[in-house]
């Protein structure tokens, strides 16, 4: 479908998001091809873009929500997913494959075995050439990098596997031709132990694609759009290119449509997302493109995956793992929760989801007690993990000296509080900001244009209406003007700080000083 014919919202009635480009700052490009740094977006919300963890939805073709699919997803942090990479569609296919067996809360990065008639199955590949195409998908993953941005600016590149071994089946009945991948250790922080700004992918949905373009294109829209939550996104073209391995191609825009509309037939046939598109220029040349981002309630994935496909090697850990997500799972239940008890344990881990629960537990037990009695614990345990809040370590509590702080530690760990405050206040103006209609939007602008100082308001032009500063002073406007009403807790620093006793591991004299910083930097 052509942008100029898509139902895509005007650019002038809505904010996109500004996704930031991937070339270092201050470096022209060289021979079309940037440093490939892959650092988040920052949404409005504040936290980097799809992150804590944000899966897929809609339902799958005929089959509702949840019934007869695959529940194998690719979790992966958000600077990876949003990152430059160029491969074939092969070699992609094998590539998430393997991570679909990865989980956040794995401690370590083991080889991965699928099998050649799996890999065959899966793709409809006949006769003896999947022998010599998985072998060639494997040596594609060992010779291609992944350049990754890094939060000081800085871009890291490596590898996808450090190795990959084929077994040929010659060890005679029951024995299987596959393929063992062993992840590259450097992805490791970008793979385990994630606690917030990753997204969770469903392992079907990126399958299904017939072209690699069209596969990274649903990761990127899909990271930076939080899973189709934040519909409007803004791309540079040439960063966008960058992304799906692309640049230094397809100079033309006019060339580039034909990999956008196909994606635009592939996401509307297979994914729970969809799309429109609207390129914009500056000079004569198209600069910019806008996706317009919608959920898409009825599709077909066009690969069926059994529950479990990809094997890791053997582990113990795995017994384990099950015992703690089987016991979250118990300590929701008794606590009333009435969401989806499963995708909480995926999204939030099993270990996080038993220690927020037993931390809500006892601040609620001491609100109780001071006649503050939290009485929707469920709502509470939910803000808490939705929120990246970590309860103190009862160790360092216990063992925690209690002399005093110097004034720079006091000032560091008040603002880190205070940066916590502000990026939850930020997320619920952002979604209250989501939630208006254009018109109310534009009256916000107007608000905006009629109060703030002249000065700021060039700075805001300047800089296109979006960054920073634009959603500060939104949010203030916002606020002043009953466009956004904050939850009790986060209508001052001081209910913040109490609500979530953030000061209860330090001594009172820690604690008077940090009170003391809170309020110098309020």
């Amino acid at each position: 479908m052509d942008a100029t014919s898509s139902q895509a919202v005007p650019v002038s009635e809505v904010t996109p998001v500004e996704v930031e480009p991937l070339d270092v700052k201050g470096r022209r490009r060289a021979n079309g091809r940037s440093g490939g740094r892959s650092k988040a977006a920052r949404p409005k919300g504040g936290s980097a873009v799809a992150g804590n963890g944000r899966g897929g939805g809609g339902r799958g073709g005929e089959t509702p929500a949840g019934e007869g699919r695959s529940k194998l997803t690719v979790t992966q942090a958000n600077p990876l997913a949003l990152s430059r990479q160029e491969m074939g569609i092969l070699s992609k296919r094998l590539l998430v494959l393997a991570l679909s067996d990865v989980t956040r809360d794995d401690s370590d990065l083991e080889p991965i075995r699928i099998t050649a008639w799996e890999f065959a199955q899966l793709f409809n590949i006949k006769g003896k050439s999947i022998y010599s195409r998985i072998e060639e998908s494997a040596r594609e993953l060992l010779e291609q990098t992944v350049q990754i941005k890094e939060p000081n600016g800085d871009w890291v590149m490596f590898q996808w596997v450090s190795e990959a071994r084929y077994e040929g089946g010659q060890g005679g009945k029951g024995h299987m031709a596959c393929i063992e991948l062993k992840i590259h250790d450097k992805l490791k922080p970008y793979l385990l132990q994630l606690r917030r700004d990753f997204s969770i992918i469903p392992t079907d949905q990126l399958l299904s694609f017939e072209s690699f373009n069209s596969m990274r294109l649903f990761e990127v829209l899909y990271t930076a759009s939080y899973a189709g939550e934040r519909p409007h996104l803004t791309f540079d073209v040439d960063d966008l290119k960058l992304r799906l391995g692309l640049d230094g191609k397809y100079e033309r825009f006019k060339d580039f449509r034909y990999v956008l509309d196909r994606a635009q037939e592939e996401f509307k046939r297979y994914t729970c997302l969809t799309f429109t598109y609207e390129a914009a220029k500056v000079g004569r040349k198209f600069q910019r493109v806008s996706f317009h981002i919608l959920k898409n309630d009825v599709f077909k994935p066009r690969i069926r995956l059994p529950a479990s496909l990809a094997k890791r090697i053997p582990r113990p850990q795995d017994k384990e793992r099950m015992l703690k997500e089987l016991q979250a799972l118990d300590a929701l239940r008794e606590i009333g929760w009435a969401q989806d008890g499963e995708r909480t344990v995926q999204r939030f881990g099993a270990e996080r989801v038993l220690r927020i629960v037993d931390y809500a537990r006892k601040l609620q037990a001491r609100a109780e007690a001071a006649g503050r009695p939290i009485y929707n614990l469920p709502g509470f345990v939910n803000s808490l993990l939705a929120q990246g809040v970590e309860p103190p370590e009862e160790e360092q509590a216990h063992a925690q000296s209690p002399a005093a702080l110097t004034r720079e530690e006091a000032r560091a760990i008040a603002s880190s509080i205070l940066d916590g405050y502000h990026q939850a206040r930020k997320r619920v103006a952002q979604s209250a900001w989501d939630a208006l209609t254009p018109d109310n939007r534009e009256l916000v602008h107007t608000l905006m244009q009629a109060t703030l100082h002249r000065f700021t308001l060039e700075r805001i032009g300047a800089e296109g209406w979006s960054g920073p500063l634009y959603e500060t002073k939104r949010l203030d406007v916002m606020a002043s003007h009953g466009f956004v009403v904050f939850p009790q807790h986060l209508k001052d620093v001081e209910g913040y700080v109490s609500t979530l006793d953030l000061l209860a591991e330090y001594p009172e004299g820690a604690r008077e000083m940090i009170r003391a910083e809170l309020e110098e930097a309020s």
